[in-house]
């Protein structure tokens, strides 16, 4: 039988996400490099046989499985990821990047707080519990908790009413929550290394996406986010030097899938926009980590500064 036989059968054989698919895409990957296969139509064979499962595989995870697969069995990999050639939307930086802050009318922290949709009269303690009622659904599956944390469904991992449950009796939670609501089920890690309940194969709703600069001073970042034409729907101080600015999803594009967010948010808004401006390009995966409001870091309060139940211009009358 040959090697293009055996790669056809193997792609007949995918089993469902959830039911051992990601092993298994590594050993199709290699039968169709070992056949000669271009990595493109690698990819395009593998994508339509893999059949319905408990999640969908992104396409991120088929690319870095043939890639693996040329580095594992070629000399030289002739297989890349396709990245986009799209030359940035905005050419001067700093220069427009100044020319957003200059026509910022709101310039302090007071100024930002009174003009809040959700008036923040409660005591700062309360923040988290405010935060989730807010950003997330009672019944979303919500991480919190710190960096390296595992997810850990009960633990790390609970739907937003049981979060708010918890906490209002007194309960704690970490410092750090993804920034998207989670499925509740778990699926390789980018690395292959094993699986994981909270990365970005885990979201069950693109609604939210994470903005942060670390080289303008607090001022700046305020006078950025209140001038920005973005539709944000919360605005976080961090408990040190950067903002937290959570942009609205659903008033910005259509992201249904990763591919979409792939396209819309990592190339489109960041790679075309945000990062020519000077934000950090770290935050463009969806199972970004924010700072909790509500929460101690050192000796000051990671706190809430603008929060509005839609995503609106925060400028706007």
């Amino acid at each position: 039988m040959s090697l293009a036989t055996h790669y056809n059968e193997a792609l007949r054989n995918i089993p469902p996400p959830g039911a051992g698919c990601h092993p298994a895409l590594l050993g199709v990957a290699n039968l169709g490099v070992l056949a000669n296969i271009p990595g493109h139509q690698v990819h395009a064979d593998i994508r339509a046989a893999i059949p319905p499962g408990r999640r969908r595989v992104p396409d991120r995870e088929i690319r870095d499985t043939i890639t693996k697969a040329f580095s594992e069995n070629t000399k030289d990999s002739t297989y890349r990821a396709p990245t986009s050639t799209r030359a940035p939307a905005i050419k001067d930086g700093k220069g427009t990047l100044q020319k957003i802050m200059s026509k910022a009318e709101i310039k302090d922290e007071m100024e930002l707080m009174e003009l809040s949709p959700i008036r923040l009269l409660d005591p700062v303690a309360l923040d988290q519990i405010n935060f989730l009622s807010i950003m997330f659904r009672p019944v979303e599956f919500v991480f919190i908790g710190e960096r390296h944390e595992p997810g850990i469904m009960g633990q790390t991992i609970r739907r937003r009413w049981q979060w708010v449950r918890h906490l209002a009796a007194g309960g704690k939670a970490g410092p750090l929550l993804c920034i998207n609501p989670l499925t509740g089920e778990s699926a390789p890690k980018k690395s292959g290394d094993g699986e994981t309940l909270r990365g970005d194969a885990c979201i069950a709703a693109y609604r939210h996406v994470l903005v942060e600069f670390d080289n303008l001073t607090h001022e700046e970042q305020i006078r950025f986010f209140t001038s920005v034409k973005l539709p944000i729907k919360a605005l976080v101080d961090s408990g040190n030097k950067s903002i937290h600015c959570w942009i609205d999803l659903q008033k910005l594009a259509k992201v249904a899938t990763s591919v979409d967010w792939d396209a819309h948010i990592k190339d489109r808004l960041f790679g075309r926009v945000l990062k020519p401006l000077g934000a950090d390009a770290a935050c463009s995966n969806p199972a970004r980590l924010g700072r909790s409001p509500g929460v101690r870091r050192g000796k000051k309060w990671q706190r809430i500064l603008w929060l509005s139940p839609t995503g609106r211009l925060v400028d706007a009358p």
